[in-house]
């Protein structure tokens, strides 16, 4: 990666990071929200960058912010959460390279779908071990489903054609 690159990915962190911890009421728990998840949608534009940075992100606005009452359920979900994100950003970014709108919507169901399963899976013993909530896994996993379409479609879709509209608009004036 060059120093473009790298300065990317560490504003992307630092976004997804910051609106984890400012909206943490809307970013954990059964039901969640998580506007941070727009930039996931970013991976399909920016590529590796954005996937390096929403994956740091979610360590730092998971290790900062998280409810679970504990250090190490904290690192839990951070670590877990990041990986997530990992897999769901670099999944979106090999879909979406291959160009079209088409690949760009399957990219984000996918990766929808790869938080959704990802998050809820692991999110169940979070809140059993935080809260002594045991509630069944596919609960869990709808639970967070509509949320990921929340952000990650609804608003990351559009935020994902904004940052590709300008980055037209800024090739083209080069030229």
């Amino acid at each position: 990666m060059n120093s473009r690159e790298i300065a990317l990915a560490s504003i992307i962190a630092a976004l997804y990071a910051v609106l984890v911890y400012l909206l943490p009421f809307m970013s954990f728990l059964l039901w969640q929200v998580r506007v941070a998840d727009a930039l996931i949608a970013l991976t399909t534009v920016l590529g590796y960058p954005a996937v390096l940075g929403v994956t740091v992100g979610c360590f730092i606005g998971n290790i900062l912010a998280a409810p679970w009452g504990s250090a190490a359920l904290n690192a839990f979900d951070a670590f877990l959460g990041s990986l997530m994100n990992l897999v769901a950003g670099y999944a979106g970014y090999r879909i979406a390279r291959k160009g079209g709108e088409r690949n760009r919507i399957i990219a984000l169901v996918v990766q929808v779908l790869v938080i959704s399963v990802g998050v809820g899976s692991y999110l169940k013993y979070l809140l059993l071990w935080a809260f002594g909530t045991d509630v069944p896994v596919l609960l869990s996993i709808a639970g967070v489903l509509p949320g990921s379409v929340i952000s990650i479609v609804v608003l990351g879709y559009p935020l994902s054609l904004a940052v590709e509209r300008s980055l037209k608009g800024l090739r083209g004036r080069a030229s």
